[in-house]
């Protein structure tokens, strides 16, 4: 039998930047998405300013999580940096969501795990506490948009007066294309964020175009495009992406940040690759000028894979096109409503005379 690893006095810092190395390896290796990662370092600095840095990892106790964890929940939205954060009722509710909270005890549940099995700690004080409890999250079609509504967010862009617009507002191609495939093809955000030039082609079996995209957990998938999408995407390329900055250093950091932008698909005003966060704005301000509330990228990609399931496009295609590797994970976007039950009877060959 192996000898059991012996207990040190690691503190809170130096078991976090351990851990976060484990974590980079595993995202190097495509076990880890880019996102989560980024998530995880924030959340596990919160728990560092929280506990102390030089706290012995060990001393921690299920109280003082509990205690932090309270703190987290009171804790401002990150997200919300400027205005308040608007609850689907209408309300400014205070602190983090559920769902934030979870991902914070899920990235310090994961630190204890892994520190328990380095043996720097006796018992993992995360098995005493009970896991924030996340409400099921709504079916697509009430967190996304009517059919109507994508209809005119998607031609959104075209439609405002040039002159009334500021000078990063004023890439209407760029914010068509975006826009299109949002609600057409649902990627996530963060997906089409990473999204290079070159990942558009003519796919090898179908000769139909598409975009590659590198998914969660380096699941990578080809994302059709309709012709019109890819004619929008052609006219920005060819006639609003702006060039990447000269390099005004020799720093190396910088030369690699412009030889990405390079490479990217879409970029802002100033020739940077679009980040995610500058999505969600863009789509926010279309939203509430031409809808009159508030959506998010994530809302529009429910809104393409439940336009696309409540069209007849079978739940395997569409788990296909929306990366997910469990069925059960796409079918929230079935409608389960009974005239969708009642119309399915009607249209079975068994139900005819």
């Amino acid at each position: 039998m192996a000898e059991p690893k012996s207990l040190s006095n690691v503190s809170v810092k130096d078991a976090i930047d351990e851990y976060l190395d484990v974590l980079e390896r595993r995202a190097m290796r495509s076990q880890l998405s880019p996102t989560t990662l980024h998530a995880y370092r924030r959340d596990l600095s919160e728990f560092t300013t929280l506990l102390g840095p030089n706290t012995v990892l060990d001393a921690i106790e299920a109280d003082h999580l509990e205690i932090a964890m309270t703190s987290i929940a009171k804790a401002p939205d990150r997200r919300y940096t400027k205005g308040l954060k608007i609850a689907e009722d209408g309300s400014t509710p205070p602190g983090r969501g559920a769902h934030s909270l979870a991902r914070w005890f899920a990235a310090v549940r994961g630190l204890f795990r892994w520190a328990a099995d380095r043996g720097y700690i006796q018992i993992d004080p995360t098995t005493r506490v009970s896991p924030p409890r996340t409400p099921k999250r709504a079916t697509g079609a009430r967190i996304g948009l009517q059919l109507d509504e994508a209809l005119t967010l998607r031609a959104s862009p075209s439609t405002r007066v040039p002159e009334t617009l500021r000078a990063d507002q004023s890439l209407t191609l760029r914010d068509e294309a975006i826009l299109r495939l949002l609600v057409e093809s649902g990627p996530r955000v963060s997906e089409m964020c990473g999204a290079n030039r070159s990942d558009i082609r003519l796919h090898e079996e179908t000769r139909t175009p598409v975009l590659h995209v590198r998914g969660k957990g380096g699941k990578n998938r080809d994302l059709p495009l309709s012709k019109a999408t890819l004619a929008t995407i052609e006219r920005y390329l060819a006639e609003e992406r702006a060039a990447p900055p000269q390099p005004s250093s020799t720093d190396r950091a910088e030369r690699i940040r412009i030889g990405d932008a390079t490479n990217a698909l879409f970029v802002s005003i100033r020739g940077k690759r679009l980040s995610p966060r500058d999505v969600q704005r863009m789509v926010e301000r279309y939203t509430k000028e031409f809808l009159g509330r508030r959506a998010t990228p994530h809302s529009l990609r429910h809104t393409a894979l439940t336009i696309l399931a409540r069209a007849g496009v079978d739940i395997a295609t569409v788990a296909q096109i929306a990366g997910h590797s469990s069925l059960a994970t796409t079918s929230v976007y079935m409608d389960d409503s009974m005239s969708a039950a009642a119309e399915a009877i009607d249209s079975s060959p068994l139900a005819r005379d």
